[in-house]
């Protein structure tokens, strides 16, 4: 009896599927809804089952820091480390896959709790900018090449809530496996169509990211990037960091630098 009961905790500790924390954040503003708790709850849904891993979400408030630390909250009632926290925001009509956070908060209007933010760190004295741990080039190549095609590779997170949020968790937790997804906005044309293909696209990036055992922090200068832009070993890899661009490259941010 006492075999037998052993190998049934055994049986049940080996099949346990691994832990994935996915944080979503509340309607900004007068919008009806935000598309990241859509997305969150239809996922839920769909993978509820799923033999690769166990989805738990975590709702957050649209508000500069407090969203730190209900995610913070929201890691700490787990039951065990998650092997994956990825956080769902809405920015543009793209799916938006984020290489790094910034340490700069600048608003164009309030947050849901009437925060402004003028051009200032995140993390006084803290790093410019910290690239992301999930390990996004083997998300990325687990999907088909006409997805990837629509995706946008972004190293531009924003200067609001979803940035804050996201800089200060991955600052805090270098050793967990963390990066953050913009999906469709809510007020995008052909929202429903695009919630498809980033429900699908979801669940295969999760599914790829609980699969691998090491953390490994995405890299956030040219410099970095052009090592593994010469690595020809992987070519959909090698498609990835051709897309990705490092903090020091021309773009968005050469114009909102902290003065």
């Amino acid at each position: 009896m006492k075999l037998a009961f052993l190998f049934l905790l055994f049986s049940v500790a080996s099949h346990a599927r691994p832990l994935v924390l996915l944080s979503h954040f509340d309607s900004f503003g007068k919008a009806p809804f935000n598309n990241s708790t859509k997305v969150a709850l239809a996922l839920a849904e769909k993978v509820k089952n799923h033999p690769d891993f166990e989805l738990k979400l975590c709702n957050l408030n649209t508000v500069f820091d407090k969203s730190f630390y209900q995610l913070e909250d929201c890691l700490n009632a787990l039951p065990e480390t998650p092997k994956l926290i990825l956080g769902l925001g809405e920015s543009n009509c793209n799916f938006k896959i984020e290489i790094m956070g910034r340490n700069l908060d600048k608003t164009k209007g309030a947050d849901n709790e009437g925060n402004e933010r003028n051009n200032t760190p995140i993390i006084p004295n803290g790093l410019k900018e910290i690239g992301f741990t999930y390990p996004l080039p083997q998300m990325y190549c687990s999907l088909p090449e006409g997805d990837r095609k629509e995706i946008e590779v972004s190293n531009n997170a924003g200067t609001f809530v979803c940035n804050n949020l996201a800089y200060q968790f991955a600052d805090k937790y270098q050793d967990l496996t963390f990066g953050f997804i913009h999906v469709p906005a809510n007020n995008c044309r052909g929202l429903d169509t695009k919630n498809v293909t980033a429900l699908r696209n979801l669940e295969s990036m999760i599914a790829a990211a609980v699969k691998v055992d090491t953390v490994f922090r995405l890299p956030t200068k040219k410099k970095e990037l052009d090592l593994y832009r010469a690595d020809k070993t992987n070519k959909c890899i090698n498609e990835f960091y051709k897309r990705a661009k490092g903090a020091d490259e021309k773009g968005f941010w050469s114009f909102l630098e902290i003065k």
